[in-house]
């Protein structure tokens, strides 16, 4: 035995001197020659046929990039559009834009990773530098949540594209759902959070499940682990608290227990704890959510057609001509909605082409944001359109006003934007009245509300149509006004004391489909247009 080993370690001794040479000799002779030697060819043949395999591996996990390309491509087909109109339609249902801005802000930057072409990366990081920030990001997120809870929606539905009992040709993918969870779970919104988990589990299917998990990050057990944390949070906010720490103490604690539950847990343990809930039909949990809903508010009834039908009254609805002469050559159809305090809607004031030629304008102006309500305001300032001057006119007619000159202010409200309940008014800007310079920042605008005591009325020009929610709503008059496009809303503010007026209170519902375009004023005593902006 002793003699075999002997000789087997001559053996190998011998085998990788001979290697060791052999390799020594084609490295250190950079002038070696393989055409003088068949031999030589052979070598090359074998190198070859190395280079060969290699340019299959790497075929082959190209071929991977390209079936994940193609996959991610399928995932986003939709028709192409080409004009302004087309892109603000698609945008205006909230499903595809929050899908197209959280694609834009964590998925297509994740591609540059996927990609290992320069050239490419370079182009894409250089788009990439417009694309949404996380605040952006997190605004929309608020704005699609927004929506869920105000009109009283189902996580699992709206995935699907079914909202308010209608199914559109939209969806929200497991990435998106799953970001909608992240947000709520940071929000200590557990249960809610665990519907949109859920859901993105239940979503997360091949072939695209490759994708999420080889390009996007979005690996299952990832997935999985924050739907056992948000259900044992959810479970554990039920239990009886110990009565010898602080709220906070105890919170600390409990997240430290079941995050070494949850995050130290095995796989399997971890695909079991929520195997249970994902087995089960999604309308017992539906049925388990609606008995913790809590009371809808005004506002939410009015927004969700949920207030009783009108009583029959006796306002009137007449032409009006007043003692212009331009409404006598032109009158228009005046509705009076309310008398106390007095609402009054004007019906086709602005025509088709009017409102595509505000839009247009306004698009190209320097823009400020309400971040908080999720609106946009286009101020033209300084712009002496012939539109501009036109509506002016028009106004001084409808209003009874003087000559005025005033820039128009233009707003469209973005992904779920709304407006929350307002008696007082929501005249903005400086109490100068001074135009706002194009260079003027959001930060150098004035935006405290210090015009109410001038403000008794305000007027809104719809110039656009809304699908679903936009209502302008009076909670408790319990009216509604849905937008459509060139009619006027006018009301009173304050009462005959001149204090405002309680039943004046007026919001916007959350816009669901649709984009809403208005402009709005606010009107002085004396019935004096102010220049300040005013968000309606």
């Amino acid at each position: 035995m002793t003699c075999f080993l002997f000789r087997l370690s001559i053996f190998v001794l011998i085998s990788h001197s001979a290697i060791g040479i052999e390799i020594n000799e084609e490295v250190e002779d950079p002038n070696y020659l393989y055409s003088t030697s068949v031999a030589s060819m052979a070598k090359l043949l074998e190198m070859e046929n190395k280079l060969l395999t290699q340019l299959k591996s790497y075929a082959k996990l190209m071929q991977q990039k390209l079936d994940m390309i193609n996959l991610y491509q399928e995932m986003l087909h939709r028709p192409p559009m080409i004009d302004a109109e087309s892109q603000e339609q698609y945008v205006s249902n909230p499903l595809n834009a929050y899908g197209l801005l959280r694609r834009l802000h964590q998925d297509w930057p994740k591609w540059l990773s996927y990609l290992d072409t320069r050239e490419l990366i370079e182009q894409m990081q250089l788009q990439l530098k417009k694309a949404p920030s996380e605040k952006d990001l997190h605004l929309a997120t608020e704005g699609l949540l927004r929506i869920e809870s105000f009109y009283d929606l189902e996580a699992s539905h709206m995935a699907k594209g079914l909202i308010l009992d209608k199914q559109y040709n939209s969806h929200l993918n497991p990435a998106d759902c799953m970001a909608l969870g992240n947000h709520l779970l940071n929000l200590t919104e557990y249960s809610k959070s665990t519907h949109w988990f859920r859901t993105a589990l239940r979503n997360y299917k091949q072939p695209y499940g490759k994708l999420y998990n080889q390009v996007l990050g979005l690996k299952r057990i990832k997935l999985t682990r924050a739907y056992a944390l948000a259900i044992a949070r959810d479970t554990d906010g039920i239990e009886k608290k110990p009565q010898d720490t602080t709220m906070k103490e105890w919170q600390k604690m409990a997240d430290k227990m079941l995050d070494d539950l949850v995050f130290k847990a095995s796989n399997e343990k971890i695909k079991k704890l929520t195997k249970e809930y994902l087995d089960a039909d999604e309308q017992i949990f539906i049925n388990a959510r609606a008995k913790h809903k809590p009371k809808p508010t005004a506002m939410q009834l009015g927004c969700r057609g949920l207030w009783e039908k009108p009583k029959p009254h006796r306002l009137t609805c007449r032409y009006s001509q007043a003692d212009s002469a331009f409404l006598r050559l032109a009158p228009l159809k005046e509705e009076t909605l309310s008398t106390q305090p007095l609402i009054i809607l004007l019906h086709q004031v602005l025509s088709d082409s009017e409102v595509r030629s505000l839009k247009n304008l306004s698009l190209y102006r320097t823009s400020r944001d309400f971040a908080k309500q999720s609106v946009k305001l286009f101020p033209l300032e300084e712009t002496q359109a012939t539109l501009q001057r036109q509506l002016n006119r028009r106004i001084m007619h409808i209003l009874g006003v003087g000559p005025t000159d005033h820039s128009l202010h233009v707003y469209n409200y973005g992904l779920g934007g709304y407006l929350q309940r307002n008696s007082k008014s929501t005249c903005r800007g400086p109490p100068k009245k001074t135009k706002l310079k194009k260079s003027a920042s959001a930060a150098q605008i004035n935006v405290q509300e210090r015009c109410h005591s001038k403000h008794i009325a305000t007027m809104i020009i719809y110039a656009s149509d809304v699908p679903l929610g936009g209502a302008t709503i009076f909670p408790k008059l319990q009216l509604l006004v849905q937008p459509k496009k060139g009619n006027v809303l006018v009301w009173i503010n304050r009462d005959n004391e001149k204090k405002p007026e309680k039943l004046a209170e007026h919001a916007v519902c959350p816009v669901v489909m649709g984009s809403r375009w208005v402009m709005s004023n606010c009107i002085a005593a004396g019935l004096e247009m102010l220049k300040q902006p005013c968000l309606a």
